[in-house]
């Protein structure tokens, strides 16, 4: 039994490796830098396996291809590949006879092996990686082993065939517990990005709520002047009145979307609550701002206005703009007078856009 006791230490060391792997990555330490880090920390870990060598009498020599099967299974053969050298070179320089047979049959071929096994997904986290992998590449190493022993001329006498299944068996449950961390970890850092995103995401609408809004502006307006779009979608709570809350939901669902495909592409838009909406947009000309914000309330007329089922209440949206002057200006400010825009573009007319200037009793209705 004491046979045993190398490959389960070997076994216990590799596990601990990752352990200390996974906790590393989840701090954020080397997550900006894994697509370099990855093959070089497997490659080491491949060459502890290789320090304490199995007894001759399993017919193993170690666990150095276990972290390459790791590095095919969630990076890739190009990862996988990059992986091998470090241990590759250890092995022309610390092994004798004939160095590049272990490197071919121990390094390289689970490197395509595990590859063949990948998913994208998997590096990212976002789907675990199945048991089942663990097995088929345990098996896999058996087999590759059973024929290389064979093309070496070797017996594979039973005594060495049972040796070989429990050495498996033990790679295998070793596979098995580190898929198992690496799959646990994964769960807790989607459990962790569907509560940010819940508490900066809103639930109706799907778009960005007005916490996770804020910041993002103030650190832009700090850096850059920018515009501030009020939207507000006119006459809501008559048809909510009128057609019912469900209706009304869906309404401010299809609102949302349409102006998130019609907005420019590196602006932001958020609900702000309620039936209004908020646009952070970079066009700080007013003449542009205002020929751009003119366009969505058209794009939103025109869009309810060709649907086939005729509506009591005509939909529409009123949007008042603000200009940041400078960037010392505080975001509640321009946000402000966003605002007062809009109560000026609703008491207009509605379906219009209005930018705010120094003395809103001469505000221009832009529609």
């Amino acid at each position: 039994m004491n046979t045993y006791l190398v490959p389960l230490t070997s076994a216990c060391t590799l596990i601990t490796l990752n352990y200390v792997a996974i906790k590393i990555r989840s701090k954020m330490l080397i997550d900006s830098h894994e697509q370099a880090l990855a093959p070089l920390l497997t490659g080491l870990a491949s060459i502890v396996m290789m320090l304490v060598p199995f007894p001759a009498s399993l017919g193993f020599l170690d666990l150095r291809s276990l972290p390459i099967f790791m590095a095919g299974i969630r990076y890739g053969f190009a990862s996988a590949l990059l992986s091998t050298l470090l241990p590759a070179i250890a092995t022309l320089l610390f092994t004798d006879g004939n160095p590049w047979l272990l490197i071919g049959q121990e390094l390289l071929i689970p490197a395509v092996l595990a590859a063949f096994f990948h998913n994208q997904e998997y590096r990212s986290g976002f789907m675990d990686i199945p048991i089942k992998h663990a097995f088929q590449l345990s098996i896999s190493g058996l087999v590759l082993r059973c024929v290389s022993q064979l093309a070496l001329g070797s017996a594979l006498t039973l005594p060495l065939l049972v040796d070989q299944l429990l050495i498996t068996g033990i790679i295998f449950a070793t596979f098995a517990i580190i898929l198992i961390m690496i799959n646990d970890e994964n769960r807790s850092w989607r459990l962790q990005r569907e509560l940010e995103l819940q508490a900066n995401q809103d639930g109706l609408t799907k778009l960005p709520n007005l916490r996770s809004f804020l910041p993002i502006a103030a650190n832009l307006l700090r850096k850059r002047n920018i515009a501030i779009l009020m939207i507000d979608l006119d006459n809501f709570k008559q048809y909510n009145d009128f057609y019912g809350h469900l209706a009304g939901d869906q309404l401010l669902r299809e609102i949302s979307s349409l102006l998130r495909h019609h907005i420019d592409e590196q602006d932001y838009l958020a609900r702000y609550g309620g039936e209004e909406f908020i646009l952070l947009s970079t066009e700080t000309n007013p003449v542009r701002l205002t020929a751009y914000a003119k366009s969505l309330c058209d794009k939103v007329a025109e869009t309810f206005a060709q649907n086939d089922q005729p509506r009591a209440i005509p939909i529409t949206i009123s949007i008042g703009m603000a200009i940041s002057p400078n960037t010392s200006v505080e975001l509640k400010k321009v946000i402000s007078e966003a605002d007062q825009a809009l109560y000026a573009s609703k008491h207009g007319g509605k379906n219009r856009a209005t930018l705010f200037t120094i003395r809103p009793h001469q505000q221009k209705m832009n529609a």
